[in-house]
């Protein structure tokens, strides 16, 4: 589906499958939508052959979308682990994070399939155990409530960032619920 491991694309190729991952985003073809291979095609700039030939069916290039967003959720996840303070502080930089990538993300949680035995699967799990070892680094210190879990912390994230473009103040409404949502996982009452 995707380039083989271990062998690296040209730099063409490589800056041709981003423009085509990143044309499906925007097209919508994570959401469902049965958006025409060629339109994709001809908005991430290149010729049909080009994206048949990276991705020679609809399921292979939602398996590349879907790698592409593991890839960008699970460097920030990683990023707030060994950033955050307590726990609590590392899922408020992961949910910050994630947010500022939301126009690019395709998962299942935002439409994508549920696939295995695929990178995407492997990803997906090596999601949930960094965003396991957050919740339960913020367990141990005492800064998220106990019946707060990982799954807590990713469906409120994939909610949080699903694009909402045509809403105004969007950015602002989720800065909101994020705050919202922190405070009520907090052990803190105050929400530190």
């Amino acid at each position: 589906m995707t380039s083989t491991p271990g062998r690296r694309l040209r730099k063409d190729a490589a800056e041709n499958a981003e423009r085509l991952l990143a044309a499906a985003v925007r097209s919508g073809l994570a959401e469902g939508r049965f958006v025409p291979l060629e339109q994709i095609a001809a908005e991430a700039g290149v010729g049909i052959g080009t994206l048949y030939r990276r991705y020679p069916n609809r399921e292979a290039l939602l398996e590349a979308m879907a790698v592409r967003a593991y890839r960008l959720i699970l460097a920030e996840a990683e990023d707030a682990l060994v950033s955050g303070e307590t726990g609590h502080d590392a899922i408020s930089r992961f949910l910050h994070q994630t947010f500022a990538h939301r126009d690019e993300l395709a998962l299942p949680l935002h439409g994508a399939p549920m696939t295995e035995g695929t990178e995407s699967a492997e990803l997906r799990q090596r999601m949930r155990e960094t965003m396991g070892a957050i919740v339960e680094r913020g367990h141990q210190d005492g800064s998220v409530r106990p019946e707060v879990t990982a799954g807590t912390v990713v469906r409120f994230g994939a909610m949080l960032a699903q694009p909402m473009s045509n809403v105004p103040g969007w950015a602002e409404a989720a800065a909101e619920q994020r705050a919202v949502f922190l405070r009520g996982i907090a052990s803190d009452p105050d929400g530190s």
